[in-house]
């Protein structure tokens, strides 16, 4: 059965298999420097310490978010950040129709374009969620899927509050993982850069990664975004920070006027569960619509 998985479902999270997925900062020794979930009430507290040590970071981003807080998002961009899409409301992709995945990542596309006038390349799968099926219908959308590398770059700050998990651990933890990198890079100068997984989603997270970057910052760690990592000057499907070109007309509906539903009850996990259950309830109802399968059907003919 593994087998079978692995050779035709290809099911990150289940078996291993990343398929086509970026696991690796392409560039060696360096830190790309991610956070997912936002942007929230305390992204502009982690964006302040990123511009104080001239770091650049991508933000993978819940749509439902970006048009709570559109002003975020727009400072970002201009502060040298990178946008990635983190779909609309964190559902396991591979429990969705292709329908479904289409909504999630164009109501999201919708809501950074309107903010900030750039359409997003790449994305992560809430939960690292994903198997061919759901990469086939992202790559259709021209998205491509970045993991993280393995367990060990987990910084853990989804843990803090649960039990046998506070701050000192996490950053006891990651400082541990980060030393053995250290001995790698000193033994191989060419060992190759790692995303990690951090969250921008709550106070408490943003609040471990002002203690967990000046770990690597310490250790001599470079840090890059993804785009910078894969070495790729056209991160964006279209526009870009200096030159913007919004193409989504501002009061663009599906044909029954129902979008998939915005929530702020988040609760950070290992890919975090973002949004309530009766919300996630709503949000489906909205994900069927006519756009959506109009889009999956000429996306998927």
């Amino acid at each position: 059965m593994s087998t079978f998985l692995n050779n035709h479902s290809c099911i990150w999270t289940c078996t291993g298999c990343a398929g086509e997925d970026i696991l690796e900062c392409g560039a060696p020794g360096t830190w790309g420097l991610t956070f997912d979930d936002g942007p929230s009430t305390a992204t502009p507290q982690l964006l302040d310490f990123l511009k104080t040590n001239k770091l650049s970071a991508s933000f993978f981003l819940i749509g439902s978010n970006v048009i709570q807080f559109p002003a975020t998002v727009k400072r970002e961009l201009q502060e040298g950040h990178h946008l990635a899409s983190h779909t609309w409301s964190h559902t396991a992709l591979t429990t969705l129709t292709n329908e479904q995945i289409v909504a999630e990542m164009k109501w999201t596309e919708k809501a950074v374009l309107e903010s900030t006038g750039v359409r997003m390349k790449y994305m992560r799968p809430p939960y690292g969620d994903i198997n061919n099926r759901v990469r086939f219908v992202l790559k259709k959308m021209g998205y491509i899927p970045v993991d993280w590398t393995g367990d060990q770059f987990d910084t853990n700050d989804w843990r803090i509050g649960t039990t046998g998990w506070d701050l000192p651990k996490v950053l006891t933890t990651f400082s541990t993982n980060l030393d053995t990198y250290v001995g790698k890079l000193t033994a191989n100068a060419n060992q190759a850069g790692f995303y990690c997984l951090e969250h921008d989603v709550s106070q408490t997270t943003v609040t471990a990664a002002l203690q967990l970057i000046p770990l690597g910052l310490k250790k001599n760690i470079k840090f890059a975004n993804v785009g910078d990592c894969q070495k790729d000057a056209s991160p964006y499907q279209s526009g870009t920070p200096a030159n913007p070109n919004p193409t989504t007309p501002a009061n663009a509906t599906t044909s029954s006027g129902a979008k998939p539903s915005a929530s702020s009850s988040h609760v950070p996990t290992n890919g975090p569960n973002v949004i309530g259950a009766g919300s996630h309830q709503a949000a489906s109802a909205g994900l069927i619509s006519a756009l959506a399968i109009g889009i999956a059907g000429a996306l998927l003919a």
